[in-house]
Protein backbone atom coordinates (compact mmCIF):
# COMPACT_ATOMS: atom_id res chain seq x y z
CA UNK A 1 0.00 0.00 0.00
CA UNK A 2 1.73 3.15 -1.20
CA UNK A 3 -0.07 6.19 0.16
CA UNK A 4 0.03 8.92 2.76
CA UNK A 5 -2.06 7.49 5.56
CA UNK A 6 -3.71 9.23 8.45
CA UNK A 7 -4.29 6.94 11.36
CA UNK A 8 -7.05 7.86 13.74
CA UNK A 9 -7.63 5.76 16.81
CA UNK A 10 -9.96 5.99 19.70
CA UNK A 11 -11.40 3.76 22.35
CA UNK A 12 -15.08 2.99 22.21
CA UNK A 13 -16.61 3.62 25.61
CA UNK A 14 -20.41 3.29 26.37
CA UNK A 15 -21.61 4.69 23.07
CA UNK A 16 -24.50 2.27 22.64
CA UNK A 17 -22.40 0.03 20.45
CA UNK A 18 -22.90 -3.15 22.40
CA UNK A 19 -21.51 -5.28 19.65
CA UNK A 20 -18.05 -3.70 20.17
CA UNK A 21 -16.45 -4.39 23.56
CA UNK A 22 -15.01 -1.52 25.49
CA UNK A 23 -11.65 -3.24 25.44
CA UNK A 24 -11.35 -2.94 21.69
CA UNK A 25 -9.52 -0.18 19.95
CA UNK A 26 -11.41 1.02 16.90
CA UNK A 27 -8.88 2.03 14.30
CA UNK A 28 -10.01 3.84 11.21
CA UNK A 29 -7.53 4.05 8.46
CA UNK A 30 -8.49 6.69 5.99
CA UNK A 31 -6.52 6.93 2.80
CA UNK A 32 -5.97 10.49 1.65
CA UNK A 33 -5.30 9.25 -1.83
CA UNK A 34 -6.38 6.26 -3.78
CA UNK A 35 -5.34 3.07 -2.04
CA UNK A 36 -4.36 0.09 -4.07
CA UNK A 37 -5.88 -3.16 -2.79
CA UNK A 38 -4.96 -6.31 -4.61
CA UNK A 39 -4.55 -4.28 -7.74
CA UNK A 40 -8.07 -2.68 -7.52
CA UNK A 41 -8.68 0.91 -6.47
CA UNK A 42 -11.30 1.58 -3.86
CA UNK A 43 -14.16 3.69 -5.21
CA UNK A 44 -14.14 7.33 -4.31
CA UNK A 45 -16.01 7.79 -1.07
CA UNK A 46 -16.10 4.04 -0.64
CA UNK A 47 -15.85 2.21 2.63
CA UNK A 48 -12.56 2.21 4.42
CA UNK A 49 -11.09 -0.85 6.03
CA UNK A 50 -11.39 -1.04 9.80
CA UNK A 51 -9.17 -3.11 12.08
CA UNK A 52 -10.07 -4.01 15.65
CA UNK A 53 -7.16 -4.68 18.02
CA UNK A 54 -7.79 -6.06 21.49
CA UNK A 55 -6.07 -4.11 24.24
CA UNK A 56 -6.32 -7.18 26.45
CA UNK A 57 -4.25 -9.28 24.08
CA UNK A 58 -0.52 -9.69 24.47
CA UNK A 59 1.20 -7.40 22.04
CA UNK A 60 4.63 -8.58 20.99
CA UNK A 61 7.28 -5.91 21.52
CA UNK A 62 9.97 -5.54 18.89
CA UNK A 63 12.86 -7.88 19.46
CA UNK A 64 15.58 -6.18 21.53
CA UNK A 65 19.05 -5.88 20.08
CA UNK A 66 21.16 -8.65 21.58
CA UNK A 67 23.67 -7.31 24.14
CA UNK A 68 27.35 -7.79 23.34
CA UNK A 69 28.79 -9.96 26.08
CA UNK A 70 32.52 -9.48 26.71
CA UNK A 71 33.85 -12.77 28.03
CA UNK A 72 35.84 -12.73 31.22
CA UNK A 73 39.50 -13.66 30.72
CA UNK A 74 40.08 -17.34 31.15
CA UNK A 75 42.25 -17.65 34.25
CA UNK A 76 44.55 -20.62 33.95
CA UNK A 77 45.87 -22.02 37.19
CA UNK A 78 49.50 -21.14 36.43
CA UNK A 79 51.88 -22.15 39.19
CA UNK A 80 54.01 -19.09 38.57
CA UNK A 81 56.29 -19.75 41.53
CA UNK A 82 57.13 -23.23 40.31
CA UNK A 83 57.63 -22.03 36.74
CA UNK A 84 59.91 -19.15 37.73
CA UNK A 85 62.12 -21.46 39.80
CA UNK A 86 62.90 -23.58 36.75
CA UNK A 87 66.12 -23.01 34.78
CA UNK A 88 65.52 -21.17 31.51
CA UNK A 89 65.72 -24.28 29.34
CA UNK A 90 63.05 -25.99 31.43
CA UNK A 91 60.86 -22.88 31.54
CA UNK A 92 60.80 -22.93 27.75
CA UNK A 93 60.19 -26.66 27.45
CA UNK A 94 57.07 -26.69 29.64
CA UNK A 95 55.27 -24.02 27.61
CA UNK A 96 53.72 -26.79 25.53
CA UNK A 97 51.80 -27.87 28.63
CA UNK A 98 48.40 -26.23 28.98
CA UNK A 99 49.01 -25.04 32.54
CA UNK A 100 52.02 -22.98 31.40
CA UNK A 101 50.85 -21.91 27.94
CA UNK A 102 49.91 -18.45 29.26
CA UNK A 103 53.64 -17.73 29.72
CA UNK A 104 54.50 -18.30 26.04
CA UNK A 105 54.47 -14.61 25.10
CA UNK A 106 56.29 -13.55 28.28
CA UNK A 107 59.27 -15.81 27.53
CA UNK A 108 59.78 -13.79 24.34
CA UNK A 109 61.16 -10.95 26.48
CA UNK A 110 64.13 -13.16 27.40
CA UNK A 111 64.69 -13.97 23.73
CA UNK A 112 65.14 -10.33 22.72
CA UNK A 113 61.59 -9.89 21.41
CA UNK A 114 60.17 -7.50 24.03
CA UNK A 115 58.85 -5.00 21.47
CA UNK A 116 57.24 -7.74 19.43
CA UNK A 117 55.46 -9.47 22.31
CA UNK A 118 54.54 -6.44 24.42
CA UNK A 119 50.93 -6.21 23.30
CA UNK A 120 50.37 -9.94 23.57
CA UNK A 121 51.89 -10.10 27.06
CA UNK A 122 49.69 -7.27 28.32
CA UNK A 123 46.59 -8.81 26.73
CA UNK A 124 47.17 -12.30 28.12
CA UNK A 125 48.52 -11.37 31.56
CA UNK A 126 45.14 -11.54 33.30
CA UNK A 127 45.14 -15.28 32.62
CA UNK A 128 48.13 -15.72 34.96
CA UNK A 129 47.37 -13.94 38.24
CA UNK A 130 46.61 -10.49 39.63
CA UNK A 131 50.20 -9.61 40.53
CA UNK A 132 51.50 -10.62 37.13
CA UNK A 133 48.70 -8.66 35.46
CA UNK A 134 49.46 -5.54 37.52
CA UNK A 135 53.10 -5.55 36.41
CA UNK A 136 52.14 -6.22 32.79
CA UNK A 137 49.67 -3.32 32.87
CA UNK A 138 52.39 -1.03 34.25
CA UNK A 139 54.67 -2.08 31.42
CA UNK A 140 51.95 -1.50 28.86
CA UNK A 141 51.15 2.00 30.08
CA UNK A 142 54.52 3.28 31.30
CA UNK A 143 57.28 0.97 30.09
CA UNK A 144 59.99 -0.56 32.27
CA UNK A 145 60.34 2.62 34.34
CA UNK A 146 56.78 2.17 35.61
CA UNK A 147 57.51 -1.38 36.80
CA UNK A 148 60.84 -0.33 38.31
CA UNK A 149 59.09 2.42 40.28
CA UNK A 150 56.83 -0.20 41.80
CA UNK A 151 59.82 -2.31 42.85
CA UNK A 152 61.43 0.69 44.54
CA UNK A 153 58.47 1.04 46.91
CA UNK A 154 57.91 -2.67 47.56
CA UNK A 155 59.69 -5.48 49.40
CA UNK A 156 57.59 -8.22 47.84
CA UNK A 157 59.24 -11.51 46.95
CA UNK A 158 56.22 -12.80 45.05
CA UNK A 159 56.83 -14.94 41.99
CA UNK A 160 55.15 -12.28 39.84
CA UNK A 161 57.48 -9.53 41.07
CA UNK A 162 60.60 -11.68 40.72
CA UNK A 163 59.66 -12.79 37.20
CA UNK A 164 59.07 -9.20 36.16
CA UNK A 165 62.19 -7.89 37.91
CA UNK A 166 64.28 -10.29 35.87
CA UNK A 167 62.41 -9.31 32.70
CA UNK A 168 63.00 -5.62 33.46
CA UNK A 169 66.73 -6.28 33.86
CA UNK A 170 66.81 -7.96 30.44
CA UNK A 171 64.92 -5.13 28.73
CA UNK A 172 66.87 -2.38 30.50
CA UNK A 173 70.18 -3.85 29.33
CA UNK A 174 68.82 -3.95 25.77
CA UNK A 175 67.99 -0.25 26.11
CA UNK A 176 71.37 0.61 27.75
CA UNK A 177 69.51 1.72 30.87
CA UNK A 178 71.99 0.26 33.33
CA UNK A 179 70.63 2.13 36.34
CA UNK A 180 67.28 0.37 35.99
CA UNK A 181 69.00 -2.92 35.13
CA UNK A 182 71.18 -2.74 38.24
CA UNK A 183 68.28 -1.93 40.54
CA UNK A 184 66.18 -4.73 39.03
CA UNK A 185 69.01 -7.24 39.48
CA UNK A 186 69.25 -6.23 43.13
CA UNK A 187 65.53 -6.92 43.56
CA UNK A 188 65.60 -10.28 41.82
CA UNK A 189 68.84 -11.55 43.42
CA UNK A 190 67.80 -10.63 46.96
CA UNK A 191 64.28 -11.88 46.36
CA UNK A 192 65.42 -15.21 44.96
CA UNK A 193 67.76 -15.77 47.88
CA UNK A 194 65.05 -14.89 50.41
CA UNK A 195 62.61 -17.23 48.68
CA UNK A 196 65.11 -20.11 48.62
CA UNK A 197 65.65 -20.44 44.87
CA UNK A 198 68.02 -23.15 43.72
CA UNK A 199 71.63 -21.98 43.28
CA UNK A 200 71.75 -23.06 39.61
CA UNK A 201 68.73 -20.87 38.90
CA UNK A 202 70.27 -17.91 40.74
CA UNK A 203 73.55 -18.31 38.85
CA UNK A 204 71.64 -17.63 35.62
CA UNK A 205 71.75 -13.98 36.72
CA UNK A 206 75.56 -13.90 36.62
CA UNK A 207 76.01 -12.85 32.95
CA UNK A 208 73.72 -9.85 33.45
CA UNK A 209 75.44 -8.91 36.72
CA UNK A 210 78.84 -9.01 35.02
CA UNK A 211 77.56 -6.88 32.14
CA UNK A 212 76.10 -4.22 34.43
CA UNK A 213 79.38 -4.14 36.40
CA UNK A 214 81.11 -2.81 33.28
CA UNK A 215 78.80 0.22 33.16
CA UNK A 216 78.79 1.35 36.79
CA UNK A 217 80.23 4.81 36.12
CA UNK A 218 77.16 5.59 34.02
CA UNK A 219 74.84 5.61 37.03
CA UNK A 220 76.65 5.22 40.36
CA UNK A 221 77.93 8.33 42.20
CA UNK A 222 81.52 9.46 41.81
CA UNK A 223 83.86 12.39 42.32
CA UNK A 224 85.75 13.82 39.35
CA UNK A 225 89.51 13.74 39.77
CA UNK A 226 92.46 14.87 37.67
CA UNK A 227 95.63 12.86 38.17
CA UNK A 228 98.58 15.03 39.30
CA UNK A 229 102.12 14.40 38.14
CA UNK A 230 103.77 11.39 39.75
CA UNK A 231 100.60 10.06 41.35
CA UNK A 232 99.70 6.39 41.71
CA UNK A 233 96.65 4.31 42.60
CA UNK A 234 98.11 3.73 46.04
CA UNK A 235 98.36 7.48 46.65
CA UNK A 236 94.85 8.13 45.33
CA UNK A 237 93.38 5.45 47.59
CA UNK A 238 95.34 6.75 50.57
CA UNK A 239 94.20 10.33 50.01
CA UNK A 240 90.52 9.52 49.53
CA UNK A 241 90.30 6.85 52.22
CA UNK A 242 91.76 9.28 54.75
CA UNK A 243 89.14 11.97 54.07
CA UNK A 244 87.27 12.28 57.33
CA UNK A 245 83.53 11.85 56.99
CA UNK A 246 83.70 10.87 53.31
CA UNK A 247 83.31 7.15 53.92
CA UNK A 248 85.59 6.04 51.09
CA UNK A 249 86.96 2.48 51.18
CA UNK A 250 88.83 2.37 47.90
CA UNK A 251 91.12 -0.18 46.38
CA UNK A 252 93.05 0.14 43.13
CA UNK A 253 91.01 -2.50 41.33
CA UNK A 254 87.74 -0.79 42.23
CA UNK A 255 88.90 2.56 40.80
CA UNK A 256 90.31 0.86 37.71
CA UNK A 257 87.14 -1.12 37.02
CA UNK A 258 84.90 1.87 37.63
CA UNK A 259 86.83 3.77 34.95
CA UNK A 260 86.83 0.88 32.50
CA UNK A 261 90.61 0.49 32.64
CA UNK A 262 92.28 -2.86 32.07
CA UNK A 263 95.51 -1.92 33.87
CA UNK A 264 96.86 0.26 36.65
CA UNK A 265 98.71 2.74 34.46
CA UNK A 266 98.05 6.44 35.06
CA UNK A 267 98.89 9.51 33.00
CA UNK A 268 99.47 13.02 34.25
CA UNK A 269 96.25 15.08 33.97
CA UNK A 270 94.22 11.95 33.23
CA UNK A 271 90.62 12.41 34.35
CA UNK A 272 89.27 9.72 36.63
CA UNK A 273 85.94 9.06 38.27
CA UNK A 274 86.48 8.15 41.91
CA UNK A 275 83.51 5.96 42.97
CA UNK A 276 81.75 6.99 46.15
CA UNK A 277 79.34 4.04 46.16
CA UNK A 278 79.51 1.81 49.23
CA UNK A 279 80.76 -1.72 48.68
CA UNK A 280 79.39 -4.61 50.73
CA UNK A 281 79.16 -8.39 50.54
CA UNK A 282 76.40 -10.89 51.22
CA UNK A 283 76.80 -14.66 51.44
CA UNK A 284 74.21 -17.44 51.62
CA UNK A 285 75.29 -20.65 53.30
CA UNK A 286 72.36 -22.71 52.03
CA UNK A 287 72.98 -21.86 48.36
CA UNK A 288 76.81 -21.59 48.67
CA UNK A 289 76.98 -18.20 46.98
CA UNK A 290 78.71 -14.87 47.66
CA UNK A 291 77.75 -11.52 46.10
CA UNK A 292 79.52 -8.16 46.02
CA UNK A 293 77.30 -5.05 45.92
CA UNK A 294 77.87 -1.37 45.16
CA UNK A 295 75.11 0.79 46.67
CA UNK A 296 72.83 -2.24 46.62
CA UNK A 297 73.54 -3.14 42.99
CA UNK A 298 75.07 -6.63 42.64
CA UNK A 299 78.33 -6.38 40.69
CA UNK A 300 79.76 -9.87 41.27
CA UNK A 301 78.26 -13.28 42.02
CA UNK A 302 80.60 -16.08 43.08
CA UNK A 303 80.22 -19.76 43.82
CA UNK A 304 81.66 -20.58 47.24
CA UNK A 305 82.32 -23.48 49.58
CA UNK A 306 81.16 -23.33 53.19
CA UNK A 307 81.90 -25.21 56.40
CA UNK A 308 81.56 -28.96 56.48
CA UNK A 309 79.31 -30.85 58.89
CA UNK A 310 80.48 -30.21 62.43
CA UNK A 311 82.35 -27.04 61.40
CA UNK A 312 79.61 -24.82 59.96
CA UNK A 313 80.31 -21.35 58.65
CA UNK A 314 79.11 -18.85 61.27
CA UNK A 315 76.15 -16.65 60.40
CA UNK A 316 75.85 -12.94 61.10
CA UNK A 317 77.52 -9.61 60.37
CA UNK A 318 81.28 -9.34 59.89
CA UNK A 319 83.87 -6.82 58.75
CA UNK A 320 86.90 -7.39 56.55
CA UNK A 321 90.15 -6.89 58.45
CA UNK A 322 93.50 -8.35 57.33
CA UNK A 323 93.73 -8.87 53.55
CA UNK A 324 96.81 -10.80 52.40
CA UNK A 325 98.37 -12.06 49.21
CA UNK A 326 100.08 -15.47 49.21
CA UNK A 327 98.85 -16.32 52.71
CA UNK A 328 100.51 -18.72 55.12
CA UNK A 329 98.18 -21.23 56.76
CA UNK A 330 98.30 -21.35 60.54
CA UNK A 331 96.54 -24.23 62.24
CA UNK A 332 96.38 -24.48 66.00
CA UNK A 333 98.82 -27.06 67.32
CA UNK A 334 100.58 -27.50 63.96
CA UNK A 335 103.47 -25.94 62.09
CA UNK A 336 102.67 -23.10 59.65
CA UNK A 337 102.03 -24.24 56.07
CA UNK A 338 103.67 -21.83 53.61
CA UNK A 339 102.02 -20.38 50.52
CA UNK A 340 102.30 -22.70 47.54
CA UNK A 341 102.36 -25.86 49.62
CA UNK A 342 99.69 -28.31 48.39
CA UNK A 343 98.52 -28.70 51.98
CA UNK A 344 97.79 -24.97 52.32
CA UNK A 345 94.00 -24.64 51.83
CA UNK A 346 94.03 -20.82 51.64
CA UNK A 347 95.04 -20.61 48.01
CA UNK A 348 96.00 -17.24 46.53
CA UNK A 349 94.39 -14.73 48.91
CA UNK A 350 93.11 -14.30 52.47
CA UNK A 351 90.44 -11.79 53.57
CA UNK A 352 89.97 -12.25 57.31
CA UNK A 353 87.08 -11.19 59.52
CA UNK A 354 87.66 -8.66 62.26
CA UNK A 355 85.11 -10.22 64.62
CA UNK A 356 86.70 -13.69 64.56
CA UNK A 357 90.12 -13.92 62.95
CA UNK A 358 89.95 -17.69 62.40
CA UNK A 359 87.25 -17.13 59.76
CA UNK A 360 87.38 -15.30 56.46
CA UNK A 361 87.19 -15.56 52.67
CA UNK A 362 90.04 -17.24 50.82
CA UNK A 363 91.11 -19.26 47.79
CA UNK A 364 91.54 -23.00 47.62
CA UNK A 365 93.92 -25.87 47.02
CA UNK A 366 91.06 -27.92 45.54
CA UNK A 367 89.24 -26.09 42.74
CA UNK A 368 86.85 -28.97 42.04
CA UNK A 369 85.30 -28.75 45.51
CA UNK A 370 84.10 -25.14 45.21
CA UNK A 371 80.36 -24.97 45.71
CA UNK A 372 80.23 -27.68 48.36
CA UNK A 373 80.48 -27.97 52.14
CA UNK A 374 84.11 -28.89 52.70
CA UNK A 375 85.88 -26.03 54.49
CA UNK A 376 86.68 -25.65 58.16
CA UNK A 377 84.12 -22.82 58.40
CA UNK A 378 85.55 -20.22 56.01
CA UNK A 379 84.22 -19.22 52.61
CA UNK A 380 86.37 -20.69 49.85
CA UNK A 381 86.35 -19.27 46.32
CA UNK A 382 88.00 -20.28 43.08
CA UNK A 383 91.48 -18.75 43.10
CA UNK A 384 90.72 -16.57 40.07
CA UNK A 385 87.64 -15.23 41.85
CA UNK A 386 89.37 -14.47 45.15
CA UNK A 387 92.19 -12.66 43.29
CA UNK A 388 89.59 -10.50 41.53
CA UNK A 389 87.68 -9.84 44.75
CA UNK A 390 90.90 -8.96 46.59
CA UNK A 391 91.57 -6.15 44.09
CA UNK A 392 88.08 -4.69 44.48
CA UNK A 393 87.64 -4.62 48.26
CA UNK A 394 89.62 -3.55 51.31
CA UNK A 395 89.51 -3.77 55.07
CA UNK A 396 86.43 -2.19 56.63
CA UNK A 397 83.89 -3.54 54.15
CA UNK A 398 80.81 -5.18 55.68
CA UNK A 399 80.03 -8.86 55.08
CA UNK A 400 76.76 -10.53 56.05
CA UNK A 401 76.27 -14.31 56.03
CA UNK A 402 72.78 -15.80 55.99
CA UNK A 403 71.66 -19.40 56.38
Amino acid sequence: MAADIEVVSWQVQNRGMANIPNSLLFCAIVASTAVSCSGDSAPEGGASEVSLISLDADVQAPSAVAAVVVPEPVVVDVDLDQWNRMPMAERKSVLAQSEYAAMSDFIGIFEGNSRKVRGAVVASSAAVNAGFNANASSWGSGGIDAIAAGFASSTSNSAADLAWAEAVAVMAIEEDDFAVAGAALGVVLNGMMSAGYDRARVLELKPMINLVSQKLSKFLPFEAYQVPAGSSYWQICRDFNSMEGKGYMLNAGWISEFNGKSNYNLREDEKLKIPSATLSMRAWRGERLLALYADGVPIRLYEASFGRSGEPTPLGAFTLAICEKKPVYYKQGASPVPYGNPDNPLGERWLGFKEDSQYGIHGTNSESTIGSYESGGCLRLHNADVIELFELVKSGIAVSIAG
